[in-house]
């Protein structure tokens, strides 16, 4: 069973999954221009599908990007790190 982890932002409680390393690595592969550039709305948009498992959204369901961004960092730390804090804030 995938690591999940709940926590509340700006008011809504979501549930986050982590996806396994090959996965994870798959998706950001999949991201990624033929310069190398990450793609960040294709980006997102994995993340809302495979990471972000309760309540299933979108980025069009937010009405402020500011909102988008506080959840993208959460569930980014959360599958790249073992505590969920990148080593930069530890």
């Amino acid at each position: 069973m995938a690591l999940t982890e709940k926590e509340t932002i700006n008011g809504q409680e979501y549930t986050f999954q982590k996806v396994p390393p090959r996965e994870w690595l798959k998706i950001q592969y999949r991201t990624t221009d033929k310069n190398g550039m990450r793609i960040p709305h294709a980006f997102y948009d994995e993340i809302f599908k495979h990471i972000i498992v309760n309540p299933q959204v979108s980025m069009d369901d937010f009405d402020e990007y500011e909102e988008v961004e506080a959840v993208m960092d959460f569930a980014i730390n959360f599958q790249q790190y073992a505590n969920g804090k990148s080593p930069s804030i530890l």
